[in-house]
């Protein structure tokens, strides 16, 4: 049979064909929303709040404060996984960190910049829009343990720490930030047990 002589161009084949298919439904409306697929992302066309160097200010608490900061990112509009940093939707200014207390080997999500294996601060214009950033994330993981990440407000800042620290050191996080807990509807699950 043909088919196994040349995989790769059946393969090939059958890809264009559903690329062909999934183009003609999303041109003539077939698709839903939800079923689209995101359009390209410009990154510099959608910045529109200034990028600012906030981030950076409070990750230096932490390391003055004596904490285990290493591995640290500045993130850009072209970075940010979140596709966040820089727009009047989002924040103005976020780094990510890593904490060398969490287990990477227990890590679902252990890419490099991954709140899970340390933490990210974000500083929005406004302790609204921080709140309700925070809200949204802690929302958006009830049911999740391993998105379940603990969550810190000061002000505009947000620092989002991994669900792998226990809670004596998250505390410290929060103590040399000054900040609160974001509300959560239940204590946050353990997933270094999981």
């Amino acid at each position: 049979m043909r088919a196994v002589r040349f995989p790769g161009k059946v393969v090939t084949v059958a890809c264009v064909v559903a690329l062909s298919v999934t183009g003609a439904a999303a041109a003539l409306g077939a698709l839903t929303t939800g079923d689209r697929p995101a359009a390209p992302r410009t990154q510099a066309a959608e910045v529109t709040v200034a990028v600012t160097a906030e981030a950076q200010s409070e990750l230096r608490r932490l390391k003055s404060a004596g904490l285990p900061v290493e591995h640290e990112a500045t993130l850009t509009p072209a970075t940010d996984p979140d596709h966040l940093l820089g727009r009047a939707d989002g924040y103005r200014s976020k780094v990510s960190f890593e904490d060398d207390r969490v287990d990477g080997g227990l890590v679902a999500d252990n890419d490099p910049g991954s709140v899970a294996l340390g933490g990210v601060i974000e500083v929005f214009a406004d302790a609204e829009a921080a709140r309700e950033r925070a809200q949204r994330l802690q929302d958006e993981a009830v049911g999740i343990p391993a998105r379940a990440e603990r969550g810190y407000l000061s002000g505009r800042v947000l620092l989002r720490l991994s669900p792998y620290l226990d809670e004596t050191h998250a505390e410290r996080y929060r103590e040399a930030l000054g900040a609160d807990p974001v509300p959560t509807s239940g204590p946050a699950p353990d997933v270094r047990e999981v």
